[in-house]
């Protein structure tokens, strides 16, 4: 994104890796499930059709695939605020970008679950002029201390106001 006259950044990030913990969960146990298979199975004196070392071969090539999985969504995705506008770029091969002007925000919101707060992570959502109920056309997905993000956005709307206004 290429700034324009004047204008500053607020806050430019990624999701964090922490907002991965529960996919890493879900499919870093899946990926594990046929190396344990084989040994439970190997243990017993069954055949599996495969030595076991190749088990955990194919298991540990699934384990690789869902890091790498993870790491290209979240190094695919930007997420900027600046003192003019919000600008969401995501993809790797084919690119989706989203921006909207800062003055359009009508509200921000955060939402973090117990395991999000315990992390320091979370979603921030801005509400914008035109947007309907529970779109998330503007969410900053997953990202390091979301309060912090809003209060450098409220701080920087408070300090301008009065300028706005004439004051």
């Amino acid at each position: 994104m290429e700034l324009i006259a004047g204008e500053t950044i607020l806050f430019r990030g990624r999701p964090s890796w922490k907002s991965s913990i529960g996919f890493f969960m879900k499919w870093g146990f899946l990926a594990i499930v046929p190396a344990i298979v084989a040994v439970v199975l190997s243990s017993f004196d069954t055949e599996t059709g495969l030595p076991v070392w190749q088990w955990v071969l194919i298991s540990l090539l699934l384990l690789a695939l869902v890091i790498l999985r993870d790491a290209i969504r979240r190094a695919t995705a930007r997420y900027t605020v600046t003192t003019e506008r919000i600008h969401i770029r995501r993809g790797l091969l084919s690119r989706s970008e989203q921006a909207t002007n800062l003055e359009r925000v009508q509200n921000v919101s955060t939402d973090q679950s117990l395991l999000e707060r315990m992390l320091g992570i979370g979603d921030v959502d801005f509400d914008t002029a035109g947007t309907g109920e529970g779109n998330d056309a503007f969410r900053f997905a997953g990202i390091d201390d979301p309060h912090g993000v809003i209060k450098r956005i409220q701080q920087y709307r408070l300090a301008e106001s009065p300028r706005s206004q004439g004051l």
